[in-house]
């Protein structure tokens, strides 16, 4: 397993760049999948950028809408301990999602 570079500590990352198309939260939740080794970490912080012009909406259970991002807004969320998420829109919203 790599370090950061600086220190043995792996540093892990997600990003996901896509278009979402689900009226109703998917099945499947996406997973945060470090893009270096694979694995799949509890994130620290999660930052959505939505670039379409109708509102993104996640969730934490696949179940409950716990927010929403407003069409042409990013969101941060720090201190967020998560492995998965489920985005839902209505059909072509283009976002951006990262996790760390």
């Amino acid at each position: 397993m790599s370090g950061t570079g600086t220190t043995s500590v792996r540093s892990y990352t997600f990003f996901l760049d896509a278009t979402i198309g689900d009226v109703a939260f998917p099945t499947d939740p996406v997973l945060f999948i470090d893009q270096d080794s694979g694995i799949n970490f509890t994130s620290h912080s999660i930052m959505f950028s939505n670039d379409g012009v109708v509102d993104l909406f996640f969730s934490f259970d696949g179940i409950n809408i716990h927010g929403r991002v407003a069409a042409g807004e990013s969101l941060q969320q720090d201190y967020r301990r998560q492995k998965q998420i489920w985005l839902s829109a209505p059909a072509g919203l283009d976002i951006r999602f990262w996790a760390w």
